[in-house]
């Protein structure tokens, strides 16, 4: 479609499940690269989407895997500060999070937030980084989306 997206590329998977993984890093790597500590584990976020598929996003800082981990399982936290992801929900209502492109020249995914300040209608868009997106989703309680249109956007590249 030109001058637009067409409804099958707009459209918007709901997440169902979010899980924490790690891998194992190339385990190829040269004895001199294992002696630096190459071989933790590197946190991974695995989306289950409405349709069945899967949506797997990597390069997770090990932080806010913690943290999204955490609030999985009910963990609670023991520090009374908070942090930007749950001083964010005080504030402000968390519509959604759709993860929704990829920045050009990288390969990083990028997420849109939609959210309201309190006692206001006006809904406000901001750009953010997935992970920390969706551990902001998980406290607010609100509905993770993933886009058609990135995930063919995915294939394409794969299939090149």
């Amino acid at each position: 479609m030109i001058g637009g997206t067409s409804s099958e590329e707009s459209e918007l998977f709901k997440v169902i499940r979010v899980d924490v993984l790690t891998a194992s890093p190339d385990i190829f790597a040269s004895e001199e690269e294992a002696s630096r500590g190459q071989y933790a584990e590197i946190p991974l976020l695995n989306f289950e989407l409405e349709n069945g598929e899967n949506f797997l996003m990597t390069s997770i800082p090990v932080s806010i895997a913690i943290e999204i981990a955490r609030k999985l399982n009910g963990v609670e936290g023991g520090d009374s500060r908070l942090t930007i992801a749950e001083l964010i929900p005080e504030i402000c209502v968390v519509d959604k999070v759709v993860i929704d492109s990829i920045i050009p020249f990288s390969n990083a995914y990028q997420a849109t937030v939609e959210i309201r300040l309190e006692g206001f209608s006006d809904l406000q868009r901001f750009q953010m980084i997935p992970s920390h997106a969706t551990l902001l989703a998980l406290i607010a309680g609100a509905q993770i989306y993933v886009s058609n249109s990135l995930i063919k956007a995915l294939e394409g590249k794969n299939n090149t």
